[in-house]
Formats: structure tokens, sequence, C-alpha cells
């Protein structure tokens, strides 16, 4: 046999084994996607809006203040910061299209834009003319589009650890590449629970706070079906966006950042703060990439001086005497 038929011979069967590694990869990822939203226990309710399903969690009463999770997340996010604005204010806090408990149309468009977009009719939908919109990570992103693109909804915007476009567009490079082997990572990483762990734990700047109950509830919308395909469709669409502008938020922003934040470090956010006109930098300590989860106490009081303040650019700067005591019971998710 030749050099070059032994070569053929051992490409065909590397191509038969990836064909059928893919294959049991997407089978394993339609197994571990064993739940529907309308029978899962979901912590809010559901509301239709141009024909998708959209899970939502609502509480208290006031002014608006609209919530928007990160990258592969949900509500679960916000499960402390909930319960203490509503102390005051009316929240409202959404699955995006493709993640938490909403659905996962095939055929959608999953860039950032429309995601903004569908966040404004979601509004409409609730009666909400105008609001204050708090963004994490990858909902950063998408609220500040909503902020460009409709700044007569946003009266105030809150940006944690918020993911920016430069960020975003130089990820989207290896997008396309890595969007077939998906199912193959997943198999590996994404519905394995040690992966989870250690993902979490790179998050966080305390490992500590990554308990199985956290772990659980951030990961179990995962299970959502369709989640695979979604966040493939995510990956791709983003290259639909045009490039956002952040000198062109015009509305007074709140810049909330994990000082040990390891994915997005602390000089993303300062920069972030300095091309938005109107914008004030609040470091959170001992947190990494989940300050709202792993700082609630000390978020909250920013949170609620930013929201309360007469002029609404005053926060102030010092939280270091924020008393270490334990955070308002958080909504069950």
């Amino acid at each position: 046999m030749s050099k070059r038929d032994r070569a053929l011979r051992i490409a065909g069967g590397c191509g038969i084994a990836f064909a059928g590694l893919s294959a049991y990869a997407s089978y394993a990822a339609r197994r571990f996607e064993d739940l529907e939203p309308e029978s899962a226990d979901v912590p809010g309710r559901f509301l239709d809006v141009d024909g998708v399903r959209l899970h939502y969690v609502e509480a208290g009463q006031g002014e608006p203040v609209v919530l928007i999770h990160g990258l592969s997340a949900s509500t679960f996010s916000f499960r402390y910061t909930i319960p203490e604005l509503a102390q005051s204010y009316r929240v409202v806090a959404l699955d995006l299209q493709g993640f938490g408990y909403s659905e996962r149309p095939a055929g959608a468009d999953y860039s950032l834009t429309a995601l903004a977009e569908q966040v404004a009719r979601v509004m409409d939908r609730l009666d909400i003319e105008r609001a204050t919109v708090v963004g994490h990570s990858m909902g950063g992103a998408v609220a500040m589009r909503l902020a460009i693109g409709f700044p007569e909804r946003v009266a105030r915007l809150v940006l944690v650890n918020s993911a920016t476009d430069r960020m975003l567009r130089r990820s989207l490079r290896l997008s396309r590449l890595i969007q077939p082997l998906m199912p193959i990572g997943a198999l590996f990483a994404l519905q394995r629970r040690a992966f989870r762990r250690r993902a979490l734990r790179r998050a966080v700047h305390d490992p500590a706070h990554v308990t199985p109950e956290v772990v659980e509830g951030g990961f179990r919308p995962r299970r959502v079906k369709g989640t695979l395909r979604a966040l493939g469709a995510w990956l791709v669409d983003r290259g639909r966006d045009e490039p956002l502008a952040p000198e062109r938020v015009t509305q007074p922003t709140l810049v909330l950042w994990g000082e040990h934040d390891r994915w997005l470090p602390p000089a993303e956010g300062e920069a972030l703060t300095r091309a938005i006109p109107n914008a004030r930098l609040v470091l959170v300590p001992s947190s990494g990439h989940l300050p709202l989860e792993e700082q609630p106490n000390f978020c909250n009081r920013a949170l609620l001086d930013f929201l309360g303040s007469p002029e609404a650019s005053v926060v102030p700067a010092d939280y270091s005497s924020t008393p270490a005591t334990e955070p308002r019971q958080p909504i069950d998710q």
C-alpha cells in the first residue's frame, strides 16, 4: 500500500470516527436537554411576544426596573437583587429568547440587536413606558443597544461587568469554527457537573460561593430543549450587529464591576466608563464576574442609591462601610 493510500485510509477512518462522535454527541445533547418550559417548575410567568414564549419574574410596585441576564444565564442571576429592589420598585427580570426558561425558536435572530428590540417589545406588553435597565455581562451589551436604539425607553442604565463590543467582536472570528463542534464540546464539558463547578469557580472570587445549590440553580435552565442549538445561533448571529458605540449612551449610567473579575478585568470597566459621557464606576470588593451574587448587600446599596438619587449621576463613592449582613431572602428559583 502506497503512502498516499495509507494517508487516505487514515483520513477516511478519522472522518468516520468524527462523524460517529458528532452523531453521538448530538444524541447526548438531546437527552441532556430534557426540560420543557411549560412543565418545568419555573419561578415566574410566561409572556407571548411576537409568537415567542418568554419567561419573566415580576415583583414590587413603583418605578420600573428591568433586569437582563448574561450569556447562558437566567433570572437566577438576580435572586438577591429582585427582593431588595422590589421593596420600592416594580422589578421585571427577563429570560431572553434562547436562555433561561424562555423559548428557543429555530431560525430566529439571536443577535444582540434583535434581543434588545425584543426587550423593548416586552416592555410594551407589560405597559412599561420607561425604565431603569440593568444588564449583566452579555446583558449589559443588550442593555446598551436598548439605550442607544430606544433612548426614550431607558431612564437610567446600570452595567454590571458588562460585555464590551471589543470583546464580543474579538471572539466572533472563532464562532463559525466553534458552532459545528458544540455538540462534542457539550458532551465533554457542559453536560458534566465537574465542568460546571470549575466554570463557576473561575467566575467568582471566593470558591465557597459555588455551592451545590448555586451550581444546580445556574445550570438547570440549560436543560431546556433547544439550548445548544440556540447558543450556536447566538454565536453566529452576533455577526449581524453593527458596531456598538458607548459614547452614544446619553443616560446616566452606573458601572458596577467586580474588582477580581478574571473573565472581564476591571480595566474593561474603566474603559467603558470613560467612553460613556455620564457614567460612574463603582468597583465591587471581594467579587469576580458575579458581583450581584457574591456581594449582594454592597451591590443592592449601590443600586438603591443610584435609583433614589435626585441627580441620577450621583453615586456615593465609599461603600467600604457596607455591613456584612445576610442579604434579603432570595426568591425561590
